[in-house]
C-alpha cells in the first residue's frame, strides 16, 4: 500500500500524463504505485479530465481513456485564480491537510511566481491543541452529551447530543442535536465553554438516526433540519456562464445543470431550507447571476440589497 498524500498521488499521475500521454483506470501499474483501487484511480482521472481542458475522456465501448493534448503545469493551472482554489478541497476529499502543506511548501519554494498567503486547514493543529476540541472528540466519539456555552450568547445549553466535528465553509463546526431534537451547528471557534451535562449517560445511535441522514445531505452551515427544500433556477449570464456550464465543478451540492441558451447563458437550479443558505453564492458573483424563480426568493434577495444599500 502506498503512503503518498492526497496531493503526491496526483501529481504522480499528471506526471504520468507528461510521460505517457494516455492512462485509464485499468492501469495496474499506476494503482499499484498510488495504493489505489480500479473506482480510486477512476475518480483521480475523471477529476483531472473536469478540471483540467487539456485532459480529454475518449469512450470506446464500456471503456473510458484519459488524454493528455497539451502540456500543462497543476500549478499555474489550478492557483491562476481565487475560483480555482476551491478544487483543492474536492481533492482533499477526505480533509487531508497534506495536501495543503506540499502546496505551502512548494509555493514558499517558489517566491518569484507564487504566492500561498495562508493555508485553509491552519487552524486544525490550534484547535486540536485545546481542550474544547479535544473535549468534542470525545463527546462525539463516546456519543455523549455536553453542555456548552457559545460566546455573545448569553444562554448555556444543556444535554446536547454531540453527533459530529464537520469541517465545511472553511471552519470547524460541531453538529449537535438541541432539546427541541433538531440538528444545529455550532462554529468551534465560538464556543467558550465545553462542559460535561447534566446527562452523563451515553446516547444510542437509533435516537439520531434521522439526524445523522440529514447530515449526509447538508450543503452549509446555514441548511435547516426537517424544512422541506424549496427549488430555485439561477441564470447565470454569458461572463461567468463557463463556470456553470455542465460537467464543471459545482459550488453547492445541490447545484444542476438545467440548459445553456442561445445567449451563452447557462441555467441551473438549487435547493434550499431558508434563502440563507443560497444567497451568498448568489451575491458573489453579482450582478451575473439572476434568480429567475421562485418570486420569493426574488423578493428575499431584494430585500437584503435594499438592506445593504440603506446602510452605506
Amino acid at each position: 500500500m502506498s503512503n503518498l498524500s492526497a496531493l503526491e498521488k496526483y501529481l504522480y499521475v499528471l506526471d504520468q500524463f507528461e510521460k505517457r500521454g494516455v492512462l485509464d483506470a485499468y492501469d495496474a501499474a499506476l494503482q499499484k504505485h498510488i495504493g489505489v483501487e480500479y473506482k480510486q484511480l477512476g475518480r483521480i482521472l475523471d477529476e483531472l479530465s473536469k478540471q483540467f481542458d487539456n485532459i480529454i475522456c475518449e469512450t470506446q465501448g464500456k471503456k473510458k481513456s484519459f488524454r493528455l493534448i497539451k502540456p500543462l503545469d497543476l500549478f499555474s493551472e489550478t492557483l491562476k485564480n481565487a475560483h480555482e482554489i476551491g478544487w483543492l478541497f474536492h481533492m482533499a476529499h477526505e480533509a487531508d491537510p497534506e495536501i495543503f502543506k506540499a502546496l505551502e511548501q512548494y509555493t514558499n519554494a517558489h517566491p518569484d511566481i507564487y504566492m500561498f498567503k495562508n493555508t485553509p486547514f491552519e487552524d486544525v493543529s490550534t484547535l486540536e491543541s485545546k481542550a474544547i476540541f479535544k473535549h468534542l472528540q470525545t463527546a462525539v466519539k463516546n456519543r455523549e452529551y455536553r453542555k456548552i456555552k457559545f460566546m455573545h450568547d448569553p444562554n448555556v445549553y444543556d444535554n446536547l447530543k454531540c453527533l459530529k466535528l464537520i469541517f465545511m465553509d472553511n471552519n470547524w463546526y460541531l453538529a449537535f442535536v438541541d432539546d427541541q431534537n433538531r440538528v444545529r451547528f455550532g462554529r468551534v471557534s465560538f464556543i467558550e465553554r465545553v462542559e460535561y451535562a447534566t446527562n452523563m449517560s451515553t446516547f444510542q445511535h437509533v435516537s439520531v438516526t434521522r439526524h445523522m441522514a440529514f447530515l449526509k445531505d447538508v450543503q452549509n452551515s446555514l441548511t435547516l433540519y426537517d424544512v422541506p427544500k424549496q427549488k430555485a433556477l439561477i441564470k447565470a449570464a454569458p461572463p461567468i456562464a463557463r463556470y456553470f456550464d455542465a460537467d464543471m465543478k459545482i459550488f453547492l451540492s445541490t447545484q444542476k445543470f438545467v440548459e445553456k441558451l442561445s445567449d451563452g447563458s447557462v441555467i441551473f437550479s438549487l435547493e434550499y431550507t431558508q434563502p440563507l443558505e443560497i444567497l451568498p453564492l448568489i451575491q458573489r458573483w453579482m450582478p451575473h447571476l439572476v434568480i429567475q424563480e421562485p418570486q420569493e426568493l426574488i423578493d428575499a434577495y431584494r430585500a437584503k440589497l435594499q438592506e445593504a444599500l440603506s446602510a452605506c
